[in-house]
């Protein structure tokens, strides 16, 4: 049965930054507005309007494939998680495949929210040793908060930022040791991207009229998403972990989804890892949701972080906690 191997991870990131302390009025209002929750992050990317998803992953696609020689035709699928698509459907896989001109590869689009990278990472594996597939790329792209202006304009939204990355995994050497991923179905609708009321009145975003795409965050939300993420990213990765019969002791590196400052200093004092075991960019990136952790992940290896043999865990959690996963690995 063949082996499957991760060989780079590379990031684009838009060239628009965002600096909150200069977006966002030192009198914010907002009753949330001082809340951890929506704190820890000084700047962000914003991609829209310069790109479209479908530019945004071409280019994170192509710069793996130059750093990588790897010749586009030789790739057999393409894994894609997007959010949010330049339409409501179809998902941006074709886009990417004939962006790159990569005219062998299938196209998978898949979505399991903030854990859809290592979600993406379990199918190429699962395929790879099935056989079916030797080579696999996998595109992350976040162009979310530049496309809501009105959202932008509420410091809840000042933790989300924008950017893309690509993962290429081929038939190898063994990289991935164990996986965790569960469904969590009680929790969901605990949070939603949704229109905002117009008029005091919700309309369903199919309704003509409806209002524009926000977060209605209220306190009972952050604190129910809040609870669960502290419970339930530790655990996963603690799971995961046994499952590879290692110790938090073993590990070079854990890399987490970054929401914001407190959750993961949280995350990593509960899993017995300290800060010199652990990378994030969310100071300068912000929550990138499904591509938080390869962004991260990506510039640790450009600067040095990650050496041969390193042993490497990555967890996450999906919204307000429908889903979680985790992966323990060794970089080859």
């Amino acid at each position: 049965m063949p082996d499957c191997q991760i060989v780079d991870i590379v990031s684009y990131m838009p060239e628009r930054i965002i600096d909150n302390e200069l977006f966002y009025p030192k009198d914010d209002k907002d009753d949330l507005a001082n809340n951890p929750f929506f704190r820890g992050v000084k700047q962000r990317r914003f991609a829209s309007p310069e790109y479209t998803s479908a530019d945004l992953g071409t280019k994170a696609l192509q710069k793996l494939l130059n750093r990588t020689e790897t010749d586009p035709n030789s790739i057999d699928l393409i894994i894609s998680t997007c959010i949010f698509s330049d339409t409501y459907w179809p998902g941006i896989g074709p886009a990417l495949q004939h962006g790159v001109k990569a005219g062998n590869a299938n196209i998978l689009n898949i979505d399991t929210s903030c854990c859809s990278f290592l979600s993406g990472l379990n199918i190429a594996q699962a395929y790879i040793e099935s056989g079916r597939y030797k080579k696999i790329v996998i595109v992350t792209v976040t162009n979310f908060i530049s496309r809501l202006p009105e959202f932008q304009k509420s410091r809840r939204s000042s933790v989300l930022g924008d950017g893309a990355t690509a993962t290429l995994v081929v038939a190898g050497k063994p990289s991935i040791l164990a996986s965790y991923e569960k469904s969590l179905g009680q929790y969901y609708g605990n949070f939603k991207f949704e229109p905002d009321l117009v008029d005091g009145r919700f309309l369903n975003y199919w309704e003509r009229g409806c209002g524009p795409i926000t977060v209605n965050f209220v306190p009972e939300m952050v604190e129910e998403i809040r609870s669960n993420a502290l419970e339930l990213v530790p655990m996963v990765i603690r799971e995961c972990l046994k499952i590879a019969k290692i110790t938090p002791n073993d590990l070079a590196l854990l890399f987490t989804h970054q929401p914001n400052r407190m959750f993961i200093d949280e995350w990593r004092k509960r899993v017995g890892v300290d800060s010199l075991h652990a990378h994030d960019t969310l100071e300068i990136y912000g929550n990138l949701f499904q591509s938080s952790i390869p962004v991260s992940f990506a510039d640790a290896l450009e600067k040095g972080k990650i050496r041969k043999d390193d042993l490497i865990a990555m967890g996450a959690f999906s919204m307000g906690g429908e889903f979680i996963s985790a992966i323990a690995m060794r970089w080859i």
